[in-house]
């Protein structure tokens, strides 16, 4: 079967950069996923603004502009976040990805409802959460939830007893409520313990006179590193947070996760199993003191988390992905 991913994102990149800083959330997906289900034996093309192409003997990284040379030679074709592309495709089973929540003024505003109705593609959404916020009308052609996994550097790292118990991380962007953590962290936290450690996604503001600290934008495996020294991994969530993966790879480091589960991340944490979720933001600080102060709660946590590592993986998802893709009529 042949399969074919485009993502007409400006990003220039290709499975070369997966452990690139310029590599965000979507662009990882797509990499993962399409290699893995080239590694299963399916014929996989994926088309992306890519500054060097590079074929394998299943697996092909080509510009997308030579779309037009290969439109006739896929089973299937699945779009990263936009329509109107697949306008160029002569194909029967057409998907797209959604990374974000679709309205009918964003889809006008964009220019994908026409597409969507001359293509007719099915939505591939990231959990309940997402599906619950997307206009209906994109469900007019069906819509699945799809599974992530993890990239393998989470997978296959060495898991650390060699902890800074008073280090705590946030991972995600800045515009994910970054704001109200680190309102609870100056109020609440760093009040009660001045040893407490906050490292953060870089911002303008120097804060550190509140243990607050601008962690480094380090590569992939730097990064697992670093963030393998702390005692929890402190993610708000956001209402346009549809899957997070930095909570599903703080899981497969075994990292438990305090967060108020606004968006995903209600999802992505089981509350006193992987983390602890919070229902406002005294809950939340309470929850953080709980984390870094209750020795029995963190062990517990930690050891559920060991014993579910390695379920999370891009082979797992992407067979998932297959059957989802290839069962559809």
């Amino acid at each position: 079967m042949k399969i074919c991913f485009v993502d007409t994102t400006k990003l220039q990149y290709s499975f070369e950069d997966i452990n690139s800083q310029k590599i965000r959330g979507a662009e990882s997906i797509l990499i993962n996923l399409s290699q893995k289900l080239s590694s299963i034996g399916l014929d996989i093309m994926v088309f992306t603004n890519c500054k060097k192409e590079k074929s394998l003997k299943n697996y092909s990284w080509l510009s997308l502009n030579r779309i037009d040379e290969f439109k006739n030679n896929f089973d299937i074709v699945i779009s990263n976040n936009d329509t109107q592309i697949l306008d160029k495709f002569n194909c029967k089973k057409k998907f797209v990805i959604s990374h974000s929540i679709q309205s009918i003024e964003k889809a006008l505003r964009k220019k994908q409802l026409f597409s969507y109705f001359r293509n007719k593609p099915k939505y591939l959404l990231l959990g309940n959460y997402h599906k619950s916020q997307m206009s209906k009308i994109f469900s007019i052609y069906d819509t699945k939830i799809i599974e992530y996994g993890v990239d393998e550097l989470f997978e296959t790292k060495k898991i650390s007893n060699d902890k800074d118990n008073n280090l705590a991380f946030f991972t995600s962007r800045q515009d994910r409520n970054l704001d109200i953590l680190i309102e609870v962290w100056k109020k609440k936290i760093v009040k009660e313990d001045s040893n407490y450690k906050l490292l953060i996604t870089p911002i303008e503001k120097n804060l550190e006179q509140f243990n607050i600290f601008n962690r480094k934008m380090l590569n992939r495996e730097s990064f697992i590193d670093q963030i393998l020294k702390s005692r929890m991994i402190i993610l708000p969530g956001h209402k346009a947070e549809l899957y997070c993966l930095s909570a599903l790879e703080a899981a497969e480091l075994c990292i438990p996760v305090v967060t108020m589960g606004i968006g995903s991340l209600s999802e992505r944490v089981e509350h006193k199993i992987t983390g602890l979720i919070s229902k406002s933001k005294n809950d939340f600080a309470k929850d953080i003191l709980e984390m870094y102060r209750n020795d029995d709660m963190w062990n517990e946590i930690r050891n559920n988390l060991i014993s579910r590592r390695g379920q999370n993986s891009w082979t797992k998802a992407a067979k998932s992905f297959f059957k989802i893709i290839s069962n559809d009529k």
